[in-house]
């Protein structure tokens, strides 16, 4: 199985890490100098900017064990108690010291019910290791209360000269006949994002080379496509290794997800036998969903990913050439929406029952009242929604 190339080449060392000088130095100079009681250190900045391969690099430079929690995986109190309590209080194994990694901060609840936001601080009070906490957008509400507690530097958007560099070696390294004029386009479409130019080299360059024309199904990568680009990652490769992290930085509900490859599944696999294994691996996905809805084993959604991405992948026999425009779901997606209507009711009610020690079913009925304050009193509004830590969303939807 070919490995990934993202993590083939990921960085061994600080000075390997890409464009990132500044924000290297001062995460190196932060764990190296550390004292007990030190504040973490947040870095935040665009996905695929380096901000984890440069924990792992400075980590691994300093001969220090790393310790890793994905917030996205463990968002509630009782996880980050169990994981990041035991690895603060144990002493390392091989190592002389470790540091403590809270990947994707912005997976993290912000509802007083889960309450992972206060764990974390809790935790981190008092550590006796270097914690670095990683994160898309330090503004995000959500992460107010982090960003207050810890120290933050930047990892700003690559430069496409910089992508453009890191492609070139790679493919070098691979033995690839790659037009230069192919290598930059990737680059300026990556929009500063090198794990995602990393993806599209080894998707679109399997076959040893790669021209201008092999770039015709890619679009212009803009952050409303990330949808797109992954089911083209998933689509348009046979390898398990390139098409698992293809959803890894999609906000998308997994219901969308199973719409949109059932929608467009049929226009990319026009072979009977690829297309009823790549709905075989849909199946399966979908009865371990409602597992999850029946009984919360949300363990089952590592298999899930593994199956919409791997499997759907691998379920094809060779990549089908040209390009395609996958579409938005049509018939399952109005049911999907009908089926949601009150999803935001729902999500508001749960935040209001934390808020007043009330019961759901009371709460759904309470949320009615809510409604004349949000459309004709905006300060009260305004203040409720803080209170009640209501997404935009949700504050708009109090004022329909």
């Amino acid at each position: 199985m070919t490995s990934p190339w993202i993590r083939k080449y990921a960085p061994s060392t600080s000075g390997e890490v890409v464009g990132q000088a500044v924000g290297v130095t001062r995460l190196r100079s932060f764990i190296s100098s550390f004292t007990r009681g030190q504040k973490p250190l947040l870095i935040h900045g665009p996905p695929g900017t380096g901000k984890t391969s440069a924990v792992h690099a400075a980590a691994k430079e300093l001969g220090l064990e790393i310790i890793e929690l994905n917030a996205s995986d463990a968002r509630n109190k009782d996880t980050i108690n169990s994981i990041l309590g035991a690895a603060l209080n144990q002493r390392p194994l091989f190592c002389t010291g470790k540091v403590i990694l809270v990947d994707e901060a912005d997976g993290l609840s912000g509802t007083k019910d889960r309450g992972g936001v206060q764990a974390l601080l809790a935790l981190l009070q008092n550590s006796s290791y270097p914690v670095v906490i990683t994160a898309n957008d330090a503004g995000s509400k959500k992460l107010k209360a982090i960003r207050k507690a810890s120290e933050t530097v930047e990892f700003a958007p690559l430069e496409p000269k910089a992508v453009a560099a890191l492609l070139g070696r790679i493919a070098k390294a691979e033995g690839l006949d790659c037009e230069q004029a192919a290598i930059n386009a990737i680059a300026h479409r990556s929009g500063g994002d090198a794990r995602a130019a990393v993806n599209d080299l080894q998707t679109l360059a399997d076959g040893g080379r790669l021209t201008m024309q092999d770039l015709e199904v890619l679009g212009d990568r803009e952050r409303k496509e990330q949808l797109q680009n992954a089911l083209l990652r998933v689509f348009k490769t046979t390898s398990a290794d390139v098409a698992l992290p293809a959803f890894d930085n999609v906000d998308e509900d997994i219901d969308q997800l199973f719409l949109w490859i059932d929608e467009n599944l049929p226009r990319e696999y026009s072979r009977p036998e690829d297309l009823a294994r790549a709905y075989d691996a849909l199946a399966e996905a979908d009865r371990y969903f409602g597992r999850i809805r029946r009984w919360q084993h949300y363990r089952f959604y590592v298999y899930i990913y593994n199956l919409l991405t791997a499997g759907i992948a691998t379920a094809k026999d060779a990549k089908y050439p040209g390009a395609r425009e996958y579409k938005r779901p049509s018939r399952l997606l109005s049911i999907w929406i009908t089926n949601r209507k009150n999803a935001k009711r729902k999500m508001i009610a749960e935040k209001l029952a934390a808020e007043t020690h009330t019961s759901a079913a009371r709460s759904w009925k309470e949320v009615a009242l809510l409604r004349p304050i949000f459309k004709k009193d905006k300060q009260r509004a305004d203040a409720i929604a803080a209170e009640l830590e209501l997404s935009k969303e949700e504050a708009d939807w109090l004022r329909v």
